[in-house]
């Protein structure tokens, strides 16, 4: 059997670039969060939407993600600056995503445009800023794989922007929400700007502190579009992390569009805050453990392993969330919470060892297609989740607040917001385990693909400075 520790190189990378690079996972969930978690209470509690119309934002909205993913990713693959290929993307539509965000909340009242013209501005923002979500992170995403081939180094700079992304949701969880109830839009909206704002230091941080390895975009020459998309999904390695990966993002749309109605809702006679600050505390001591427990599994084992195990704690933990009664729920949380680091993180070390796979195949880096097919796949997740959360609301009877009045909701409706919450995120997570047991990269095939790969790395720096020279030379 091979060790794991004989498939890492000595690629290190210094500390100040792993944080540079984390910030931009601190200004993207700061955003996200509150997109994710609020977008559908915003609109059903504020602007009086009926739930109907927010289904058939989402359908729409996720159809749009099936256009937008791919191309970006292709694009990024090709383009050529002398700046690399990835930080063009997040310069330039950083500020983009930041204005839209602010205005997804900025929407004329119903009394003004009317549900459709309401249901329009929503949409139309809604795909504006995930547009520009795409083009960043779609960005930042490649431009980690490549910052280091060392898996040990891959799995270090998933630490340091997990750590960032913590840093990012907590406020986004627990001020907007609290904010909305006590001040209204006036005051959520300002909120929101101040969001944005940092939202943009910290993403535009990124792209003036991490520098691209140029060999590969300036000798690699990218295949057109369909050979592309041909190469990706013939790939066993990619359609198991990918099919995964939807589940996992599935997952996360269920819970970040219920929880506010799992607070707000689900615990009648506790207080709303305490519930939300309970929740946060424990996921945290979870993340907080579950992070040291799999990084030791990845290092000593290998990426599979380690997200299976991970997987299977994150379900678990959801189940129980579902399962317990009254407040003694919430205690699934922890392991919720303990599954994060292999679930929602981990995942990008398992896809650079895909492009490696890859490369090793086609001969040249393609990050950006990998990962633009990837979201094509699993960001209309996002839109199922949404509109998921959207149907069970109507489907188990959820009674709107009158006014600023919120409502108290029957017991059959507090069960379909733990259905949604808990039991039925717990068992996708079951399959999403099982579904990650035949990934093929480990062991000996995968030591085989890490020594093929840095002979080419050498070979094409060999090949970038004779450019050099000959352009001197020219």
């Amino acid at each position: 059997m091979i060790e794991q520790d004989n498939l890492d190189s000595t690629e290190k990378v210094k500390r100040s670039i792993k944080a540079s690079y984390g910030l931009t996972n601190l200004g993207s969930q700061l955003v996200h969060i509150v997109f994710g978690a609020l977008l559908i209470k915003y609109y059903v509690e504020k602007m009086l939407l009926p739930e109907i119309w927010l289904i058939w934002a989402y359908i729409f909205f996720s159809i749009w993600n099936a256009v937008n993913d791919p191309l970006f990713g292709w694009l990024s693959d090709k383009t050529k600056t002398r700046w690399g290929r990835r930080i063009p993307y997040l310069f330039i539509f950083t500020p983009i995503m930041s204005i839209s965000f602010i205005l997804l909340w900025t929407s004329p009242s119903i009394a003004e445009i009317g549900e459709f013209g309401v249901f329009i501005y929503l949409l139309i923002f809604m795909c504006l800023y995930d547009t520009s979500f795409t083009a960043t992170i779609l960005a930042w995403s490649a431009l980690g794989q490549e910052i280091s081939m060392d898996r040990k180094e891959r799995g270090s700079i998933q630490i340091y922007s997990l750590i960032f992304a913590l840093i990012g949701t907590l406020p986004a969880l627990f001020l907007p929400n609290e904010l909305l109830k006590a001040e209204g839009r006036e005051g959520f909206i300002f909120l929101t700007i101040i969001f944005a704002v940092f939202q943009l230091i910290a993403m535009e941080i990124t792209t003036f502190k991490v520098k691209e390895r140029l060999e590969f975009s300036h000798v690699d020459e990218p295949v057109g579009f369909i050979d592309s998309l041909k190469h990706t999904l013939k790939r066993k390695s990619f359609i198991t992390t990918v099919t995964m990966n939807f589940f996992l993002v599935f997952i996360m749309a269920m819970f970040f569009g219920m929880l506010f109605f799992y607070t707000d809702y689900a615990l009648p006679g506790y207080d709303s805050i305490l519930i939300l600050l309970l929740t946060i505390g424990l996921l945290l001591t979870g993340i907080s453990f579950g992070t040291y427990y799999t990084d030791k599994i990845n290092k000593k084992k290998g990426v599979k392993p380690a997200m299976i195990n991970s997987i299977i704690l994150f379900g678990i933990g959801f189940l129980l969330v579902g399962i317990l009664p009254d407040i003694f729920g919430i205690l699934g949380f922890f392991f919720v919470g303990v599954g994060v680091y292999g679930s929602m993180t981990l995942f990008n070390v398992a896809y650079g060892e895909v492009m490696d796979e890859d490369e090793v195949d086609t001969g040249i880096r393609r990050e950006g297609a990998i990962m633009g097919m990837n979201a094509l796949i699993t960001k209309p997740a996002e839109g199922i989740g949404g509109a998921f959360v959207s149907l069970m609301l109507l489907l188990f009877l959820f009674q709107e607040p009158i006014g600023e009045i919120q409502q108290i909701q029957s017991g059959f409706t507090i069960f379909g917001i733990k259905l949604a919450i808990g039991i039925i995120p717990g068992l996708i997570a079951f399959l999403a385990a099982l579904i990650f047991t035949l990934y093929p990269l480990h062991g000996d095939y995968l030591k085989t693909i890490k020594i093929k790969m840095f002979e080419m790395h050498e070979e094409k720096k060999e090949k970038m400075n004779k450019n050099r020279i000959e352009r001197k030379v020219g």
